[in-house]
């Protein structure tokens, strides 16, 4: 099987070593902001400079009217131009090159796993090949020391096994100094098959991570250093069998002379170039392995040793834990990076919602919204109307998080619009709602949703519930609750739905309570829900209380019940009548 390879950018920055970047989104936008695909730390740059598009297979370079402009082949564009194999895009002091068809194809060719235990092949648990590593390192400090204390000094094979350990050690360290400085992933690979041809001195080479459940493989970045001028665009072909055994047991693989070794004779490329030796070395970061380090030589009279698989071992070690890191600080700027971005829709959509409550002769009136989140689904609003009457509203969207957050926001610019029109009475609000947000969001989702007008001179209300619970109204005079049913559906699940107006009215000293079902039903530690009855029972217990007062004390008695702990939004309308 061919492990397919996406079109690369050959990213030369001014300072520091070039690196890789495959094109393997439809879009690949390129800047200064970290927001971006490709990121480059060049004052030049704009924060969103250009951006390369895959368009029916071929892709092009757009400029999105970058400050300093984008050249192709030195040439400025202006709008979009077709890409090329080897056009030199350069912005800024960066120079990009658009390589087509990546050189070094990599091929898993399938054979019997039963073929690993052949003649001159070194298969090695990798966990062995460290320890075995740190163990030699102790004996050939102990070999120094006990040389330096020597008057005869060390012995002709002493001096071997401290100069063979210097020059390992000095490899590995410098692999890890090199290691040390913060790159984005993608670089970070294509560094670390360099430091692999660095120390093991390899011809060709692949390194593949892992994707996926089924443990696929992708490739991710391939190097070629022969002489062979065929090696440059040929495929480079190794054992499947030999990539599952590392991968699925930790184990670094060494073949000392492929050509000798039958289950390479099959393989055309390999005869042909004449590889004479192959590791292979799962990238192991001490609890998973995320992929796979590959090489092979050419040359007849160099073959890799155990020496060789020790030392590449080592270094895929120490790059798989580096990996993990840098995949982890990647992470964790992502997420500071949506945090911030959450942050900023949260403040919006706390500005949406009323800052102060209207303030009417002889009516106290409140609202209040906790979200759950950092942004929430949650509605209410108060409306004067034209014909001096206030509309009040309260909706709860389906869902959490971001995706009620945007259904939230046309839900409120549509109730808006349509109770700003002095003809529209509730039951029209209501069906051009309805009507906007079936148009506006997903078939699964719906709003419950209760409106009232009120008329501040006789205390008449007229309203729709929508699917929502009913708000609870506290009579005064006889002390009892009422409930305001009367509506229909929810809206936004379907185009066109009936719904009914209801009528009450609010005499002096009575409350009107609208709450979402973050308020009755928050759930207390024994598992029961605080429940609507609840929730009247504190309206009529506090009802000399103002309305902001009474808000609060329900608030306090919700989170008493809960723990304080919240499942979904909180949000209360209180309307009362002096």
């Amino acid at each position: 099987m061919t492990v397919a390879q996406h079109p690369e950018l050959l990213v030369r920055p001014l300072h520091g070593e070039p690196y890789r970047v495959p094109i393997d989104k439809s879009v690949v936008s390129i800047g200064r902001s970290k927001r971006n695909h490709l990121v480059l730390p060049d004052q030049w740059l704009s924060r969103h400079h250009a951006e390369i598009r895959e368009e029916s297979s071929t892709f092009y370079i757009y400029d999105l009217d970058s400050r300093n402009g984008t050249l192709v082949n030195g040439v400025r564009i202006s709008g979009r131009v077709l890409l090329q194999d080897g056009d030199v895009v350069t912005l800024g002091d960066q120079t990009l090159t658009f390589v087509e068809e990546p050189s070094g194809s990599v091929v898993l060719a399938e054979s019997p796993s039963s073929e690993l235990d052949l003649e001159g092949t070194v298969v090695v648990p990798t966990e062995h090949l460290l320890a075995q590593a740190r163990r030699s390192e102790d004996t050939w400090d102990s070999l120094a020391r006990a040389s330096r204390k020597s008057k005869t000094g060390p012995s002709a094979d002493d001096s071997a096994a401290i100069i063979k350990q210097n020059q390992i050690l000095s490899a590995l360290s410098q692999a890890s100094m090199a290691l040390i400085s913060d790159r984005p992933v993608n670089e970070l690979l294509d560094f670390i098959l360099e430091l692999a041809f660095k120390v093991v001195k390899p011809e060709r080479g692949a390194l593949m991570l892992t994707k996926g459940e089924e443990r696929g493989l992708e490739v991710k970045s391939v190097r070629t250093n022969s002489d062979n001028p065929k090696s440059l665009k040929e495929e480079i072909t190794f054992s499947r069998s030999i990539a599952d055994k590392v991968i699925g047991e930790k184990v670094s693989i060494l073949t000392s002379n492929a050509m000798t070794d039958p289950r390479f004779r099959s393989q055309d490329s390999i005869v042909s170039f004449g590889i004479r030796s192959a590791m292979c070395v799962p990238l192991w970061n001490n609890k998973n392995v995320t992929g796979l380090i590959y090489v092979d030589r050419l040359i007849q009279e160099s073959v890799f040793t155990e020496d060789d698989l020790s030392l590449l071992s080592s270094l895929a070690n120490v790059a798989a834990i580096k990996l993990e890191n840098a995949k982890l600080v990647e992470q964790m700027i992502e997420k500071k990076r949506m945090e911030h971005e959450l942050a900023i829709a949260r403040d919006i959509q706390q500005n949406l919602l009323p800052r102060k409550a209207p303030t009417i002769g002889g009516w106290d009136i409140t609202g209040t919204n906790t979200p759950c989140y950092t942004i929430g689904g949650d509605y209410f609003d108060f409306i004067h109307r034209p014909s001096g009457r206030l509309a009040f509203a309260l909706g709860d969207v389906s869902g959490k998080g971001t995706g009620a957050a945007l259904m939230m926001m046309v839900l409120r610019a549509t109730v808006h619009s349509a109770a700003s029109q002095q003809e529209n009475d509730v039951v029209s609000i209501m069906s051009e709602t309805n009507r906007a947000m079936y148009e506006n969001s997903p078939a699964n989702a719906y709003v419950t949703f209760f409106i009232g007008d009120l008329d501040p001179k006789s205390g008449e209300l007229l309203y729709v519930n929508a699917g929502h619970i009913p708000p609870i109204v506290y009579r005064a005079k006889s002390g009892q609750v009422d409930r305001l049913e009367t509506g229909g559906t929810v809206i936004g699940m379907f185009e066109s739905a009936p719904f009914e107006q209801g009528k009450s009215s609010l005499e002096t000293g009575d409350i009107l309570v609208v709450f979402t079902d973050g308020i009755s039903e928050s759930w207390g530690a024994d598992g029961e829900e605080f429940g609507e009855d609840r929730l009247g029972e504190v309206v009529k217990k506090h009802a000399k209380l103002s309305a902001s007062e009474l808000m609060a004390t329900i608030q306090k008695e919700v989170d008493a019940f809960a723990t304080g702990r919240a499942t979904d939004d909180r949000t209360l309308i209180a309307v009362k009548r002096r």
